[in-house]
């Protein structure tokens, strides 16, 4: 396929930048991470590809070596590194089995590793205030700071190739039974992980400002400043604000948008999701996510036992492991969001935005945020002349620092309202069947070829995967980004193009939720099992987008079982409210 090498490119980071050469393989946007386009920073630390290359060469994936990116229109498209030759695969092999039974056969025991390396290296820089560092230190950490999330990134893919497999290996075995992919998540559902702890915290915040009887501060301010002076004001208030803190404490390093860029402000800097979130919930009332809990977990277990009280033998023996193998690293697909996409990306903006505090007070930038307009490699080379000599490094970049940084952002905002393809490059000859591209971001070989589309062609009505069974009925809110958050309401039902962490408080007060994009391993899919609710995902699979139809205020039908949506009333609500 041809495209316009000219208009997609991006001054910055031009050793990123898509080339001729590069239109000879497959790359694809990927909307789920890296949706609105990458700041220059954001583009210059973006860490996973060079994890998927140390995780598959530790591995000895046969099949590939992990993925490469390039920016397009200002985007990230990551793209695969295929082994082709079978004699190299059939090299790898061994090593590889031997590493991954290792993996899946001793996961908590290995997993708890790895966590404890994120932790300590995380709490390091954690512990660090930047603020009081002398230059040359700060420029240390920001360098310390770089490696680590580099690190963080190759445990995030050395974790994610054994989970993966342990899914599939037991969709197969599940699959010989008669049990399909929908049924047989009912068999993982259940298990904590820190993006669910998050969730408990807001949910016993909400509790306790109704406890102390603070629920009409929440409903009545929607302003942050305004709402914590008020609660300070008094006794009871004051408490609540002291468990807020220590919420914060440990769960507010997490983006506001949960996309791969550290321009973007955490909960600590910007607590409006938080509060929002929080306010919401004291609207809605009480969730008890004890009893929601160990319903899904009696749900599970019985199922369980219903399958393996019918096989016998070998059958049953390898059911059960498999069972056991993908119970245990089933949630990591949400657990590392805390570690990596969240903890890790925080601890990358803090490191940039204090040496962009220092520029500010030099006079090199108008503001300190500017600094994201910066690469990595850019602000490593001014640092270093200031630390070197303060008065001749200002001298050197202050004439460039702020034009540079304001031309970049202007043209990344122009970026934002292009549109821009899911796949450029080279479509190879063969069948894409690649079950990552399925299970993640819905990438079929028909929506790569652009020949999606549904089985039922029927106006106002849109197929995708079953990402959560059930069927539900409501006024749909259809939100883009963060930015909406505060529109979603209590018994809405979500429509968006995708969900990522930073949406999954919103899970625990929707009725549903249906997406253009993603698979059935993808965030949307995972959150709704876990919180009961219907999900359909990945509708661009069948060659529709739901956000491109439904409006906020149609009455919508989700049916998260057979992985439909229906319009049944456009502009509902808003007649309702006429009448």
């Amino acid at each position: 396929m041809a495209e316009d090498l000219k208009n997609a490119s991006v001054e910055w980071l031009p050793e990123r930048q898509y080339r001729d050469n590069d239109q000879k393989a497959l790359w694809f946007h990927d909307l789920l991470h890296n949706n609105p386009p990458s700041t220059p920073m954001g583009a210059s630390v973006h860490h996973w590809p060079r994890g998927t290359q140390f995780a598959s060469e530790w591995i000895q994936f046969p099949f590939s070596r992990g993925f490469d990116y390039v920016l397009y229109n200002g985007r990230i498209y990551p793209g695969p590194i295929p082994i082709l030759d079978e004699a190299e695969q059939q090299r790898r092999l061994p090593a590889f089995q031997a590493k991954l039974g290792d993996l899946i056969e001793n996961w908590p025991e290995r997993y708890a590793g790895f966590v404890a390396e994120w932790t300590s290296m995380l709490s390091y820089l954690k512990s660090i205030d930047r603020s009081v560092l002398p230059m040359g230190k700060l420029l240390d950490v920001l360098r310390e700071t770089i490696k680590i999330s580099k690190r963080s990134w190759e445990l995030h893919f050395v974790c994610m190739y054994p989970c993966h497999v342990a899914y599939m290996n037991f969709e197969n075995v599940c699959a010989k039974h008669g049990i399909n992919e929908r049924d047989m998540r009912i068999l993982l559902q259940g298990y904590n992980t820190k993006m669910v702890d998050v969730d408990r915290g807001l949910w016993r915040l909400a509790d306790l400002a109704r406890d102390l009887g603070l629920a009409r501060d929440f409903e009545g301010s929607d302003n942050v400043q305004s709402l914590f002076e008020h609660l300070r004001a008094s006794e009871r208030g004051r408490v609540w604000v002291d468990e807020f803190d220590k919420f914060m404490a440990e769960y507010g390093r997490r983006t506001t948008a949960a996309i791969f860029d550290p321009y973007y402000p955490t909960w600590i800097e910007d607590p409006y999701p938080a509060l929002s979130t929080i306010r919401t919930y004291v609207i809605k009332g009480r969730f008890d996510f004890e009893e929601h809990t160990k319903k899904i977990i009696e749900e599970r277990d019985n199922f369980a036992n219903s399958i393996l009280e019918r096989l016998k033998g070998a059958e049953r023996e390898e059911f059960a492991a498999n069972l056991k193998h993908a119970q245990n690293t089933y949630w990591f697909n949400e657990d590392h969001n805390f570690y990596v996409e969240q903890w890790t990306y925080s601890e990358v903006r803090y490191s940039v935005l204090e040496c962009g505090r220092r520029l500010e007070k030099l006079g090199m930038l108008p503001k300190a945020d500017d600094v994201f307009f910066l690469t990595i490699s850019e602000l490593e080379e001014v640092l270093d002349d200031l630390v070197l000599d303060e008065k001749i490094g200002a001298q050197m970049h202050s004439l460039r620092l702020a034009s540079l940084t304001s031309d970049r952002k202007g043209r990344w905002e122009e970026l934002k309202g292009v549109k821009t393809p899911t796949i450029i490059g080279t479509i190879p000859p063969v069948e894409v069947n690649d079950p990552i591209f399925i299970k993640i971001w819905g990438f079929t070989d028909d929506v790569i070829r652009g020949k999606a589309k549904p089985q039922v062609e029927v106006e106002n009505r849109f197929e995708g995967f079953p990402g959560a069974p059930g069927v539900v009925e409501g006024y749909a809110r259809v939100i883009f980004g963060y930015e909406g958050f505060s529109e979603v309401m209590p018994e809405d039902v979500l429509i968006a193009p995708f969900t990522t962490p930073a949406w999954t408080p919103l899970f625990s007060k929707i009725r549903g939720v249906a997406t253009d994009s993603g698979g059935m391993l993808a965030h949307a899919a995972i959150c709704a099992r876990e919180y009961n609710i219907p999900s359909v995902v990945g509708t661009i699979t069948r060659g529709k987008k739901v956000t491109e139809s439904i409006e906020t205020g149609d009455y919508v039908r989700i049916d998260g079982t057979k992985g439909v949506v229906e319009i049944l009333k456009k502009g509902a609500l808003a007649a309702e409210k006429a009448g």
